[in-house]
């Protein structure tokens, strides 16, 4: 007499129950969209008292990763680290915020997040708050812009962050919350291909910030720079020390007058420098 291999009834309702219940799990898993994931770096270096404030402003927008230079890099504007190999250091920060800290330039640090740390890529790459503005020309030489241009060639958009120095200790966290009012605008409309963000916030005035303006890049520095002439102590050596003066006016609808009178900045950037102008004059000389 053969035993029938068939299962019993009760056996194939708790199969199928469990075959039913695994798919809506899959169901429900591939519908849910992932979280909107945001890259965070700086140029002050992964331990600046300001990337823990702008991480928290964040988190409850998307999924925040921190991966910065392990030092101070100001005034390295877009730089790239080609050697020595690049050192990484995995920290825990205030708030036990997890970091990975890079002994690379901002843009080297952007470039090996995005290729080899951050999987899937980020959706959004935030830099800053740097503790000095990063106004007019004075972009050009900031590490927090350059890292947020090196994104941006990287094809991740992206948003600079700066803020007025001497409001730095006392505006902090209301700065944060300006630079998550812009970043949920990003999440929601998105920015076009080769383009990102500068954002600069002045000291908050008792009745709070203005407002966002939305600014051209002025054609003057953000300060005046001097370089002062010394010893180095102890020897007859020539040094040269940086003495950088914040403060400069320009025209309205500029970002130093938006940030003179009280608003926070936010000027559209693009990746590439080529003048349509110029190159038709050009043309005209070598025919």
């Amino acid at each position: 007499m053969f035993r029938s291999l068939r299962p019993s009834p009760s056996k194939r309702t708790a199969f199928c129950t469990a075959f039913i219940a695994v798919y809506l799990l899959a169901v429900t898993a591939a519908q849910s969209p992932r979280p909107y994931r945001i890259l965070i770096s700086n140029d002050d270096g992964v331990r600046a008292p300001a990337l823990p404030v702008l991480a928290q402003a964040l988190r409850p927008i998307g999924e925040v990763i921190i991966v910065a230079p392990l030092e101070n890099q100001s005034g390295v504007s877009q730089a790239l680290t080609a050697t020595p190999p690049i050192a990484r250091e995995d920290l825990t920060l205030t708030g036990g915020l997890s970091a990975i800290g890079l002994s690379a330039t901002p843009a080297t640090a952007i470039q090996i997040a995005i290729k080899n740390i951050v999987m899937p890529r980020p959706d959004l790459v935030v830099t800053g708050i740097n503790t000095a503005y990063n106004l007019g020309a004075s972009a050009y030489l900031s590490g927090t812009v350059g890292a947020a241009r090196q994104a941006a060639i990287e094809g991740v958009p992206a948003v600079a962050t700066s803020m007025a120095t001497p409001a730095v200790a006392r505006d902090l966290v209301p700065a944060a919350q300006q630079v998550a009012g812009v970043v949920r605008q990003v999440r929601d409309h998105g920015l076009p291909s080769q383009t990102f963000l500068n954002v600069n916030i002045p000291p908050m005035a008792t009745g709070g910030y203005k407002g966002y303006q939305i600014t051209s890049q002025a054609a003057v520095r953000a300060g005046v720079e001097k370089f002062v002439e010394g010893k180095r102590p102890g020897t007859n050596q020539t040094v040269y020390w940086s003495v950088y003066t914040e403060g400069a006016t320009a025209p309205q609808g500029t970002d130093i007058w938006a940030v003179n009178n009280g608003y926070v900045s936010v000027t559209p950037m693009r990746v590439g420098e080529y003048d349509e102008k110029v190159a038709a004059t050009l043309k005209g000389w070598f025919k």
